[in-house]
Parts: C-alpha cells; sequence; structure tokens
C-alpha cells in the first residue's frame, strides 16, 4: 500500500486540491450528514462525492439518533458505497453546516477499520477559494465488498461503565462536554421536553462552537486549539472520555484532542446525554 499523501487527520483545501489528481490510491470525498442534508450536497459538492447517511449507517433499532451501527451493517453500507479498504477518505460538511458532522463519520470509520480517513477543514474555505464542485446526484461508486473489522473496545464507553466511573472513580478522568453552555449548565432548557438539562458530575464544557473560527466554522489554529485545552484544565496523563448530546460532536473533542498532540486514553460515549439524562439517577445529573 502507498503511502496517505496527507500528514495530518485535518486536511486544507489546499492539501486536498494539491493531490486531486491520479494516484495509486483512490481519494474519496466524503459528503457526511444525516439524510435531510442529501438536496444541499445535490446544489454543491466535492467531484466524485459519495454520501455518508448518517440516518441510515447508523444503528436504526436504538431510541436515540446516530447512534453506532452494528459491524455487519457498517461493512454493507460502505460496500453499497463503493469504498475499499484502501481508499483514502476525505470527509467533510456541507457548506451551510461549516463543521459539525465530518469528525464523527471519520471518527467512525477509523473505529471500524478504516486506516486513512481525514477531514476536509473546511468545504466552505474549499468553495469560497474557487476549487471545483459539481452539482447534482452524488453517484455511488461500483459496489464492493467492505471487510467487516470489530471496533476496539477501548474507543467507545457504554453507560454502565461511565456511571461506575463516575460513582467510584471520577478523579482519575475528565469528562469533556461539547455541548452549548446554556444546556450543559442548566440555564438553557432542552429543545427536546423529555430531556433534562445540567450535566454529569465532574464534566468539564469545551462546546464545539469554542474549537471553531467563529466566521468559517472551520478548526481554530492548532496553538488556540491546545490552549483551550491547557485553559480547562486537561493533563495529557489522564484518560479522557468524551459526551455530548448524541454522540457526534464529540468526535470532534477527539479529533482536536488527536491533532494537539494527546496522547492519552479517548473514549467516546455514544450515548452521551440522550441516553444519560433518560437513565441516570437525578442526583448524577448536575445543575450550575
Amino acid at each position: 500500500m502507498s503511502t496517505d499523501p496527507f500528514p495530518s487527520i485535518l486536511v486544507t483545501p489546499e492539501e486536498f486540491h494539491s493531490v486531486r489528481r491520479p494516484t495509486t490510491r483512490r481519494i474519496i470525498p466524503v459528503a457526511a450528514g444525516r439524510g435531510a442534508l442529501r438536496s444541499s450536497y445535490e446544489k454543491q459538492h466535492i467531484p466524485g462525492s459519495v454520501f455518508f447517511d448518517m440516518d441510515v449507517i447508523a444503528d436504526t433499532t436504538s431510541p436515540y439518533p446516530q447512534m453506532l451501527p452494528t459491524v455487519n451493517h457498517f461493512a454493507h453500507c460502505m460496500g453499497e458505497m463503493g469504498v475499499q479498504p484502501d481508499d483514502i477518505l476525505v470527509v467533510y460538511d456541507a457548506v451551510e453546516i461549516g463543521m459539525y458532522s465530518a469528525p464523527r463519520v471519520a471518527w467512525a470509520c477509523r473505529l471500524f477499520g478504516h486506516d486513512s480517513v481525514h477531514v476536509l477543514n473546511n468545504f466552505r474555505l474549499y468553495t469560497e477559494r474557487g476549487y471545483p464542485v459539481e452539482e447534482g446526484r452524488m453517484w455511488s461508486l461500483p459496489q464492493t465488498v467492505y471487510p467487516v473489522h470489530e471496533p476496539g473496545a477501548n474507543q467507545v464507553i457504554a453507560f454502565e461503565e461511565l456511571r461506575n466511573i463516575i460513582l467510584h472513580e471520577r478523579n482519575n478522568y475528565h469528562i469533556i462536554d461539547a455541548r452549548i453552555p446554556g444546556r450543559f449548565s442548566g440555564t438553557q432548557e432542552e429543545a427536546d421536553p423529555t430531556l433534562r438539562s445540567g450535566h454529569m458530575p465532574s464534566a468539564i464544557n469545551i462546546p464545539l462552537a469554542a474549537m471553531l473560527d467563529a466566521e468559517s466554522k472551520a478548526f481554530l489554529p492548532l496553538s488556540e486549539l491546545k490552549g483551550l485545552f491547557e485553559k480547562a484544565g486537561i493533563d495529557a496523563n489522564t484518560p479522557v472520555i468524551l459526551t455530548c448530546n448524541s454522540g457526534v460532536t464529540a468526535a470532534a473533542l477527539d479529533l482536536s484532542l488527536q491533532v494537539t498532540g494527546y496522547d492519552m486514553e479517548r473514549r467516546v460515549y455514544d450515548g452521551s446525554w440522550m441516553e444519560w439524562t433518560r437513565r441516570a439517577e437525578s442526583d448524577l445529573v448536575f445543575r450550575d
């Protein structure tokens, strides 16, 4: 297998465009998001894109949205899109979104064994700089048989283990929550009336918006990203548990930690607040 031409998980529009020529490995742009975004991508997308539909490539039996699919369902969907294991994937969000789902989709692909996965930082900047876009339906590549890989157990945490950690070991972990500050603190009620606002005991709030440039919605320069974690008191030797509302923006925390040089154990709580607020006891939901 030839070398991946991209030096980092985060790929700038310039880096992406500079290697969009025939190589010994295919580079596949992956448009990420829920099914409702398909129409946006049909207005403009990177040539050769496939669509990763987060409503379809998910555990559709779960009461919570966009939960991780089974390994067999993930492999089936990747095969239907025509993705092969040695393809280099570059995942991106719609122009109007900026950055939201792409880190989650990239994280999920790596979780299920795809080695070369990157996030474009970002499609809004890509279009502003005049790089090629297409309009119309995104067609899947010829179908393949994508191999099944069991995900690494040390990359995801379930409710029961997290509850036990919070009850008995919380001082040994950082719990970082990417939700907006008002919902984290409990001062802003949840849009869903079945959810309680607040946060897990000892959790630290680093919202997605704090990781992004206010105008472009691209990730901040690495020095500024690292400063966010340092200001929050994140210790590079302490394992972290990453959470948000539904497990999506928690992956942006994972990406930000990785690209800024943190190499502690990082696990995403897939059920996140959607599950926690419905299953945890009332005294495990804190309000500031």
